[in-house]
């Protein structure tokens, strides 16, 4: 999965990229402003829309757009600072607007997750405070997918200079680190494969070989191979087949894009942060202390296990 780290972008580069992606929904109409005092828009367009909501039901009117950025890789809609906060402090420039006649349509896009029923609560909220009658919420998952559908937006806005190398699933993997995290008191607690791998003849090769560091190896041995038992026994459980399913398909994506981009990185133990961080910034539910802890687990049973790294 192509992945965009858009936190990392200014609020004025956000703009920019919002406009580009409103322009193709719109079209070549949308204006933008200058940075300042916004009065609670960031761009207009008035006339019908080329492919929005939809290329066969388009709306037509004046339209405002609103960009909303956050820094917060884990941000969403339905956060209190968002969807109350400020959400508030737009609501009267929205009603001044409207009922000046400057607005029909009011757009709100922004890099924050959609979560829960914030695509219909905030909107609800807008429409009965202001009187304007259509007002859309689009977040990251739409932003997202307007870039795989327009790959010349994203180059146009250099995108392509922040994006990560290593495009894979991180969901498949979620869903195991969660149900491992939830199975964890039924799974053994007498681990005896860190011997098993510390004796393991093919590691120390395969450190040489994938430019693993002496202090990286030692790393897994002391905090993760005390796991590993668990991890094989819970993957073997019949009952977790479709889970084992998933983490095999994550396991193989990664093997191919960490082979093919492997000169990006200067060590392997780079490459295997990199996964972490990854996983880590997409998936909210895996947020708490002992989740990270089982996603680093896991990540380091894959090198172990010749899931990923080359052997050769």
């Amino acid at each position: 999965m192509t992945r965009f780290p858009l936190y990392d972008l200014s609020d004025t580069e956000f703009e920019q990229l919002m406009v580009l992606i409103c322009r193709e929904l719109m079209g070549i109409g949308i204006t933008s402003f200058a940075s300042g005092p916004d009065g609670g828009k960031d761009a207009k367009f008035e006339g019908t829309a080329t492919n929005f909501p939809s290329p066969t039901v388009p709306a037509s009117g004046k339209f405002i757009v609103q960009a909303k950025h956050t820094a917060s890789p884990v941000a969403s809609c339905s956060d209190y600072e968002f969807e109350i906060t400020l959400v508030d402090k737009e609501i009267p420039k929205i009603k001044r607007q409207f009922e000046e006649g400057r607005l029909t349509h009011y757009l709100i896009i922004t890099n924050r997750r959609k979560t829960g029923g914030a695509e219909d609560r905030i909107p609800d909220r807008i429409k009965a405070a202001t009187g304007v009658q259509h007002v859309w919420l689009r977040g990251l998952e739409d932003i997202e997918r307007e870039l795989l559908l327009h790959p010349h937006i994203a180059k146009a806005a250099s995108l392509d200079k922040l994006r990560s190398p290593i495009m894979f699933v991180p969901e498949d993997l979620r869903d195991v680190i969660l149900a491992l995290h939830n199975h964890r008191q039924a799974l053994p607690t007498a681990f005896d494969s860190e011997h098993d791998f510390r004796d393991y003849p093919g590691l120390p090769a395969k450190n040489a070989i994938n430019g693993l560091t002496p202090s990286y190896d030692a790393y897994i041995r002391e905090d993760s191979m005390p796991h590993f038992h668990a991890v094989e026994q819970f993957l073997k459980n019949p009952r977790n087949e479709t889970l084992k399913e998933q983490y095999h398909a994550v396991a193989d994506e990664l093997k191919g894009q960490l082979i093919v981009h492997r000169e990006r990185f200067d060590t392997f133990d780079d490459a295997l942060e990199t996964v972490y961080n990854l996983i880590h910034e997409r998936c909210p539910e895996i947020q708490s202390a002992p989740s990270r802890r089982l996603l680093k687990i896991i990540i380091h049973y894959m090198y172990v296990n010749c899931e990923i790294g080359q052997k050769a």
